[in-house]
């Protein structure tokens, strides 16, 4: 069976990739393969929905995206509802669906997954709010601090550590809040100092996920809600990312899965959605089931003894 994927359009962040060169490691990639594509560049936030939308109109196998989970994000808005499967090609600093979906970060092996035909798909859930799509997740509080502070130069330089940078001054703005959540229908009111509704159970940096029961096909979003900030706590991290299990430490961590979330805070924090900056902390949460098709990896297949 040959490659059905023989033309793409390529969305690329040009503030993505710590300044490599990568445009002839693509044409190189795709005159091998003997894919036919165009590429157009992103200058400022939602040039990638638009572009991602004209593009779906010409007649194209897919949509390929060069950037990080915020240029990601775009095109899925740009993509959910049409046939048109995704290519993800990471070019920022964490991510994480990428590493999610166990797409390689190097540009050259990423590019080799379009030619390895026929094309291996996943097909993933994304969250929609106010008329808009995410795929990796949405934190308010200490969680959204960390990504608000990082600044572009330092994600550049050192990647995702640039993430870890801003902790001590993130660490000295702690304050508890009361968070207002509606799961599918349920009430609860919780204090802590972070809250993240997730779609996906990596962290951006290791392949393991915090649970093994978080999937990014499953037709669920996980909500976690941090309630204390303390040595503990990163034992439990430690612990979790270990042994892949829901934290039964419920003094520090709360945990659920739901469908239909509805979360507002007591007092206005930052909030961030795949590592973009939001205005509004009062969201109205809805997971939208197989939204979209993603290139991945080929699974291996097992020796028949």
């Amino acid at each position: 069976m040959k490659n059905i994927i023989k033309n793409i359009h390529i969305i690329i962040n040009p503030g993505s990739g710590k300044g490599r060169s990568i445009l002839p490691v693509i044409n190189a990639a795709m005159k091998e393969a003997g894919i036919k594509w165009e590429a157009s560049i992103t200058h400022k936030a939602g040039d990638a929905v638009r572009l991602t939308k004209a593009a779906a109109k010409n007649g194209i196998d897919a949509i390929a995206v060069y950037g990080g989970d915020g240029t990601v994000m775009e095109a899925v808005n740009g993509l959910v509802g049409s046939e048109i499967p995704l290519i993800i090609l990471p070019g920022g600093s964490a991510n994480v669906m990428a590493t999610e979906l166990g797409i390689p970060w190097d540009l050259k092996e990423a590019c080799t997954l379009i030619s390895q035909g026929p094309p291996e798909m996943k097909t993933i859930d994304v969250g929609r709010f106010n008329n808009r799509y995410f795929i990796a997740g949405i934190s308010i509080g200490f969680v959204a601090d960390l990504i608000k502070d990082a600044d572009r130069e330092s994600k550049n330089m050192f990647g995702i550590l640039a993430y870890f940078f801003p902790i001590t001054a993130a660490i000295q703005k702690l304050k508890l809040t009361i968070y207002h959540l509606k799961i599918d229908g349920i009430e609860y009111d919780v204090q802590g100092l972070t809250c993240i509704i997730s779609n996906v159970g990596n962290l951006g940096f290791t392949k393991i996920s915090l649970d093994k029961h978080i999937d990014v096909s499953d037709g669920l979003l996980d909500v976690v809600i941090v309630r204390k900030a303390n040595l503990s706590l990163f034992k439990l991290i430690f612990i979790t990312l270990i042994k892949r299990e829901r934290p039964e430490n419920f003094e520090l961590v709360k945990h659920w899965q739901g469908k239909e979330i509805t979360i507002s805070s007591s007092r206005k924090q930052a909030v961030q959605c795949d590592g973009e900056l939001l205005e509004n902390s009062h969201l109205h949460i809805k997971v939208v089931p197989g939204a979209i098709r993603v290139l991945v990896p080929k699974k291996e297949k097992k020796a028949v003894e």
